[in-house]
């Protein structure tokens, strides 16, 4: 048997992700759900807009867009990025840690210049998560 808490949270997949239709059969039962695809996606894009993931230095060094060895910047505000992805580099003394995103989405504003010195906790990236990280969790 299938719990109505699950079917209602397949529906709300179902409806973010703009799927129409879904049948799910087990031992003793067997479900057949149709969502309108129109609506679903008139429903994700009435969504309130996500808030910004904050993407702060892990501590204090200085800031760089690129690694030392190579010119390209390696994300800047508008890009798509995808969880784990490097956006750039915390240089402490001769080590370089990477700053990753922690998630899907678009680079919505970048706080430092390269070249900043900055201090742990410091903001350096706000992300806006991809629409299917806000609506199903990243799991489908």
């Amino acid at each position: 048997m299938i719990a109505i808490n699950e079917i209602r949270q397949i529906a709300r997949r179902m409806q973010a992700s703009g799927l129409g239709d879904i049948e799910i059969s087990g031992k003793d039962f067997s479900l057949r759900m149709r969502c309108d695809a129109h609506n679903a996606q008139r429903t994700a894009q009435q969504q309130a807009p996500a808030k910004p993931v904050v993407i702060k230095a892990a501590g204090n060094g200085v800031f760089l867009a690129s690694h030392p060895m190579q010119s390209k910047v390696l994300a800047a505000a508008g890009e798509h990025v995808q969880g784990g992805d490097c956006l750039g580099f915390l240089q402490q003394g001769d080590l370089l840690l990477p700053v990753r995103s922690p998630g899907a989405g678009e680079i919505a504003r970048c706080l430092v210049n390269p070249g900043d010195e900055v201090g742990g906790s410091k903001v350096l990236f706000w992300l806006t998560p991809a629409v299917a990280d806000k609506a199903s969790g990243g799991v489908l």
